[in-house]
């Protein structure tokens, strides 16, 4: 099992794979993160982001989880993320030992409890893994999620769809 990483490890992944796509960012220890990218990607993010693991015993086929913690929260309290000023907030998590980053739909996650979890099947991983944009549909009590999947090569066309489709749930 690859060891936990630290919020500003994620930061630095993330960033790293957006090369050029970045005009500036929030400090990479900030959490959340706010980062300004050009076109055609949201202009304004914030990121959530979160260390992906593989639960012991779960082995290939196992479903790859992130435990959503805000900043602040304690146990027993509920949260929302922040989606003020404008910003597009993406929900993200990374998986280390796959190198694959994991874009869940965070308007979908509201008022959730410490900790809760929010879950990938191993196919959209290894979809990223193998060069390609994952997805997987899940059905929540608030709605239909997409989960997207991406390697470092093509997280900005995952980032991309992600809005997509957050855009084509709020209008439809």
């Amino acid at each position: 099992m690859a060891e936990k990483l630290a919020k500003k490890q994620i930061h630095e992944q993330f960033v790293d794979a957006l090369e050029g796509s970045v005009r500036s960012h929030s400090n990479l220890s900030d959490e959340p993160l706010n980062i300004q990218l050009k076109p055609p990607l949201p202009p304004k993010l914030r990121v959530y982001a979160y260390h992906v693991t593989t639960p012991p015993g779960s082995g290939l086929n196992g479903e790859h989880i992130a435990r959503l913690i805000t900043p602040n929260q304690t146990q027993g309290e509920r949260s929302s993320f922040d989606h003020s000023g404008g910003h597009f907030v993406l929900l993200l998590g990374y998986a280390p030992q796959s190198e694959v980053f994991i874009l869940w739909d965070a308007g979908l996650h509201r008022d959730f409890a410490y900790s809760k979890p929010v879950k990938v099947d191993s196919g959209p991983v290894f979809e990223a893994i193998a060069g390609n944009i994952g997805k997987q549909e899940r059905s929540l009590r608030s709605g239909t999620e997409i989960v997207v999947t991406a390697n470092k090569s093509n997280l900005s066309d995952a980032i991309k769809m992600r809005s997509d489709l957050t855009t084509e749930r709020l209008t439809s």
